[in-house]
């Protein structure tokens, strides 16, 4: 009724929770997530529960592989549905003070003290559990070392199983069904608001859950935003317009992630062809060096292109995803190594690794950032070369009236 991934699994990853737990001291784990970003936030305690929680919740998990794993939803009436879609043993209400049943579960575990690791929301945005609920946690508990353990917890996520790379695919599936049905269903008269329904609409019949729908509008020849937007205006689009997108759909909690621009009843004048190509070749030459091995340096000096043609970038180049936001992160910061310089490189930063979810997406922006287009897509590093999830072409799509 729900998916689930198989047993052999998800013992690998307690495996290596159990790994990481050894490693540091720690008697258990308490893993923490909220909705934020469609759920991206529940990321770390969806990976041993199964569980997208749509409020908040907690996930105690005993070093003990004979103890059993807890679950604490955030809302009381989402416990029997947690207890549907989850083989966590014991899942509960957490109550309107959560770190109280977090800590009465670890009393009943006789984890009162040493050391137990918290892990937060995202060790990239140094998100963690809330103030006061660690506050809570260690006035129940002043004989026990809180550990904060998100980076070493995130990094057992980094590389992707096959199974987990099964359900990227489904994921740019479904992606793929919302750039499409933008290309073939968007008319002038229609709202960016309406685009968007008409994006989320072809892959939610299929199972598809939202997570990103961004998208902005604008004629060609008066362009006025160099990003789609996180908020969809309510202007009309006309005959001569593109729009700029970033699109992902999940598949329970894994997501694909697509960029195309998208011309109304319209070629691309030469000034956004030229924007295209270059982001094209951008995209290209990025691929072309992305396997196990390469470093960030590598990234940015195939994405040296866009400086190369007069262009800077806003978003990302290239980062790290799949269920939520991951290093290898190569942000807009590295447009002061362009054009590329041999004799002044990028620092080498991090290695990509076999397995790795990442996302290429070239975003050449104007100098007065009034124009700019993304470009890219999901693909998994390999040893031999970086695998794309996607199947949606790399031309111009152009929505016919």
């Amino acid at each position: 009724m729900w998916d689930r991934f198989s047993s052999a699994e998800m013992e690998r990853r307690y495996g290596l929770a159990r790994g990481l737990m050894e490693k540091h001291g720690l008697a258990a784990l308490v893993v923490f997530g909220n909705s934020g970003v469609s759920r991206a936030n529940m990321a770390n305690p969806f990976w041993l529960s199964n569980h997208l929680d749509l409020h908040h919740c907690y996930l105690v998990v005993p070093f003990d592989a004979g103890e059993e794993t807890a679950l604490y939803t955030g809302l009381t009436n989402h416990v029997p549905n947690a207890r549907e879609v989850s083989d966590v043993p014991i899942v509960e209400w957490g109550g309107y003070d959560p770190a109280a049943a977090v800590a009465g579960r670890l009393r009943e575990l006789g984890v009162t003290s040493g050391r137990a690791g918290l892990v937060g929301v995202n060790a990239t945005f140094s998100m963690g559990m809330p103030y006061l609920h660690h506050a809570r946690l260690g006035d129940e508990l002043p004989e026990l070392e809180l550990v904060d353990v998100t980076l070493p917890y995130a990094r057992l996520r980094l590389t992707k199983s096959e199974e987990e790379v099964e359900w990227l695919r489904n994921a740019a599936e479904l992606t793929d069904r919302a750039i499409v049905a933008l290309a073939e269903g968007a008319r002038p008269g229609m709202s960016d608001v309406e685009l968007v329904a008409l994006a989320e609409a072809a892959y939610r019949p299929e199972g598809g859950m939202p997570r990103i729908m961004f998208l902005r509008s604008m004629a060609m020849d008066d362009p006025n935003g160099c990003l789609p937007a996180q908020n969809p205006s309510h202007r009309r689009i006309a005959q001569g317009d593109v729009i700029i997108t970033e699109f992902s759909a999940s598949y329970w909690g894994y997501t694909g992630q697509i960029q195309r621009p998208i011309f109304v009843d319209a070629e691309p004048t030469p000034d956004w062809q030229r924007l295209f190509d270059v982001a094209l070749e951008a995209y290209e030459r990025i691929m072309e060096v992305l396997r196990s091995g390469a470093t960030e340096a590598d990234a940015i000096r195939a994405g040296s292109v866009i400086g190369e043609d007069g262009y800077a970038i806003y978003d990302d180049l290239v980062h790290g995803y799949g269920v939520d936001i991951m290093p290898p992160i190569v942000d807009r910061s590295c447009v002061q190594w362009w054009p590329w310089d041999d004799a002044n490189p990028a620092p080498e930063g991090r290695t990509f690794e076999a397995g790795m979810a990442v996302v290429v997406q070239p975003n050449p922006v104007t100098p007065d950032e009034r124009m700019g287009l993304q470009l890219g897509q999901l693909a998994v590093v390999r040893a031999w070369g970086a695998e794309t999830l996607h199947a949606v072409p790399f031309e111009p799509l152009v929505a016919a009236a």
